[in-house]
């Protein structure tokens, strides 16, 4: 593969595409650019010429900022078939970058004997919420890694103030912080009274209500070691996500306060599986 422009996503700020393409793309280079890589890198693991793997990839942002730091193997996995076939794989096949993207289930699917044992790093990056069972998913990702291998997990705890992504209603409502912890038959009131193509999965994730201390607790059971955890009282994300200097506020050092790990807008993990 040729050598990689300085940064890919002003040359896809200047393609043709959807703006939703574009906003989303952006959002996830600048957050792999300033955050995910290098907080690998601070660790210890990000190799060079690694081979990374991303569940729930989506437009393939984030393997694109791994890809210009010297990536020898990129796979993209998603449950939509059609954003990778229509969207992800013709975008970066056009800018010369030689990514996989393949539609994938991670915790329905067996994982493919070519991919076992095969990745260096494998991101996770707000998905881990949406499964029905985080640690069958962890267990399954655990044979994707090398010996040494590391699962970078980032999620909105539910019990967060928008940990049920009821901004996905499309209402009012929606805009109303820690709505979601209200009973189901309270909540699936304004859930009714909202969009119906996202209703179901936030009753899937009420139902779900995923933790920081079940994904430890998941990532125990598949045979990882914790190297590294953070929480966040406001995202990385976020600066990017809405395009305004909104700052990350880190509160890991709080975390053994009651109720922090619980009320934080993003909890991140560095699992690793042993040597």
């Amino acid at each position: 593969m040729s050598p990689l422009p300085q940064d890919l996503v002003n040359l896809v700020e200047q393609m043709d595409l959807h703006p939703r393409t574009i906003r989303n793309v952006r959002m996830q280079y600048r957050l792999a650019e300033h955050t995910l890589i290098p907080w690998l890198k601070d660790l210890g693991h990000m190799p060079s010429a690694a081979a990374v793997c991303e569940i729930g990839c989506a437009e393939g942002g984030v393997l694109a900022a791994f890809a210009e730091q010297g990536a020898s193997y990129m796979l993209g996995t998603d449950i939509q078939g059609a954003l990778l076939t229509q969207i992800s794989d013709p975008l970066w096949k056009g800018l010369g970058l030689n990514m996989v993207f393949t539609q994938h289930d991670v915790i329905y699917e067996e994982i493919p004997e070519e991919w076992r044992a095969r990745f260096d790093v494998v991101l996770l990056r707000d998905v881990i919420e949406h499964l029905d069972d985080p640690a069958i998913a962890l267990k399954n990702i655990a044979r994707l890694l090398k010996p040494g291998g590391v699962v970078l997990v980032t999620f909105p705890p539910y019990t967060s103030a928008f940990g049920g992504h009821q901004q996905l209603m499309g209402t009012k409502a929606g805009s109303i912080p820690f709505l979601h912890m209200l009973p189901w038959s309270l909540f699936g009131g304004f859930v009714k009274g909202g969009d119906p193509v996202n209703q179901e999965e936030l009753e899937r994730l009420h139902t779900i209500r995923c933790s920081a201390r079940k994904v430890l607790s998941s990532a125990h059971a598949a045979g990882l070691r914790v190297c590294s955890e953070r929480y966040f009282g406001l995202r990385p994300v976020f600066r990017w996500k809405y395009q305004r200097p909104i700052p990350s506020m880190e509160i890991t050092a709080l975390r053994a306060i009651p109720g922090v790990r619980a009320l934080a807008m993003e909890a991140a993990f560095v699992f690793q599986l042993p040597a």
